[in-house]
């Protein structure tokens, strides 16, 4: 390994996974963060939906344990909670209540400021990796010689009145959703990457509440999901525990249906759910924040993998690349497999090889490919979402449907489904032929009921829930 010099913007998620990586193959990497990294599990000013619920899928939860060995031994000690989500959490679907089933893929619930300040801690331990705070990149420079080559990174670090600058053999951004990287590059006479954008025009509002120590002994659930019901039922609710007996409770709306962002407005929209079960829990808990609101939740996807021009020694990852709507959970998950795609490259080329970024950014488009079909896809259903749809989603929409459907009697489905969300699985397992013969059967099985007049299986799970 030659003496290389990595530079990250940004020490987000998918920023500190990106440089644990280049940590093995660079003699120094140094992430730059315009905040400051607060001690212990403290909000961080560079994440504004942090105060709003986060769950760490499977798949995710696996990627960090192996880029970061103990982070969940340390999790689980500083009181995240291991979920069942099939099992442990009262699901309220548009159809009805979803049977308590068991899947054995287990969730950590836990804050994002948990999650974070345990990667960063462990991100610390490197021997080669520094984090300067409080750090502001105002823009890029390239060799003066050669082919187009990304070398130097302009900054302004803390307590300084003069802007400076680092050199760099591989710069990456990301800085997220917000990125200036296109800017940047604009400024050097370069064009920026096409991006395509998909608005549902969705929001969040959140309040966290002190659980009470003692619940109500048929209260056998851990956690609460209504969806939303349109056009009676605006707005969908959850109930995420977290560390330390605290619930986060997010009400999210669709179609500019935001939620209300007043305490007491929030108390009474918590009633209007499709089911008082939230509501009647935060009548026991004591708030301990005030409503926060996150209305930023449009899918932005900067193609740079269809970058027609040729920059080397720049690479972008996580949101800067490939922004999700955040309530399909599949941030953090998708910004480690990135950092794995990375690993890979950097492995067959190098830090300094021409050929690296865009290799890298092919890669990591197929790593965000499946995600990003999921999200739009369920944005899409939504008539007023605004963004080019893609082809044939008019023939894929049915299907799913029917797929969903089908998922609700026949637990074989229903566990695909679950392995597909938790991003064990692509989302093109679900067009093989085996996939396709359950479905078709289901949807038969359903139209013979319907013809017979049958009464469908009841959704209830046998155990007590939440009246409707």
């Amino acid at each position: 390994m030659s003496h290389t010099h990595a530079v990250v913007i940004g020490g987000s998620m998918a920023g500190l996974c990106t440089a644990r990586i280049l940590s093995s193959h660079c003699d120094r990497v140094t992430v730059l963060d315009r905040d400051t990294c607060p001690a212990g599990a403290r909000e961080r000013a560079g994440v504004p939906q942090s105060r709003h619920v986060h769950a760490l899928l499977v798949r995710g939860r696996r990627e960090l344990n192996r880029l970061f060995p103990g982070f969940d031994t340390l999790m689980l000690e500083r009181g995240a909670h291991e979920i069942d989500f099939g099992n442990d959490f009262a699901i309220l679907r548009d159809w009805g209540w979803e049977r308590r089933r068991p899947t054995g893929m287990l969730t950590l619930f836990a804050s994002r400021n948990l999650i974070e300040s345990t990667v960063r801690e462990l991100f610390g331990k490197l021997p080669n990796v520094e984090i300067r705070e409080q750090t502001r990149v105002t823009g890029l420079s390239m060799a003066a010689t050669g082919p187009p080559r990304i070398n130097t990174v302009h900054l302004v670090p803390r307590d300084a009145d003069e802007p400076t600058s680092i050199r760099a053999d591989l710069v990456v951004d990301a800085s997220g959703r917000a990125s200036k990287a296109p800017n940047w590059l604009q400024e050097l006479g370069i064009p920026p990457p096409p991006e395509t954008i998909v608005d549902a025009h969705t929001g969040y509002s959140s309040r966290w509440y002190q659980a009470p120590d003692h619940l109500p002994k048929d209260w056998w659930w851990k956690g609460v999901w209504l969806d939303l019901k349109l056009p009676e039922h605006p707005l969908a609710g959850v109930l995420f525990p977290v560390e330390r007996n605290r619930w986060i409770v997010t009400l999210a709306g669709v179609s500019k249906h935001y939620p209300p962002k007043d305490e007491k407005e929030f108390t009474a929209a918590l009633s209007q759910l499709r089911s008082p079960v939230v509501a009647d829990a935060v009548r026991l808990a004591e708030p301990i924040s005030s409503v926060y609101a996150y209305r930023k939740m449009a899918n932005r996807f900067r193609r740079y993998e269809k970058w027609k021009t040729r920059v080397d020694g720049f690479i972008a990852v996580g949101d800067s690349t490939c922004a999700f709507n955040p309530v399909y959970g599949q941030g953090m998950t998708t910004g480690t497999l990135s950092a794995g795609a990375l690993d890979e490259c950097l492995t067959k080329y190098g830090p300094t090889h021409p050929d690296l970024s865009r290799h890298f950014f092919k890669a990591q488009a197929g790593v965000q490919a499946a995600p990003w079909g999921l999200a739009t896809g369920a944005d899409f259903s939504l008539p007023t979402t605004e963004g080019e749809r893609p082809k044939g989603a008019r023939l894929v929409g049915p299907y799913m449907n029917a797929l969903f459907m089908a998922a609700i009697e026949d637990m074989t489905l229903r566990r695909h489904v679950g392995e597909v969300l938790q991003m064990l699985k692509p989302p093109s397992s679900f067009f093989t032929p085996a996939v396709m013969g359950r479905v078709a059967k289901g949807t038969f099985r359903r139209w013979r009921r319907h013809q017979s007049e049958q009464p469908a299986p009841p959704a209830m799970p046998p155990t007590p829930m939440p009246v409707v």
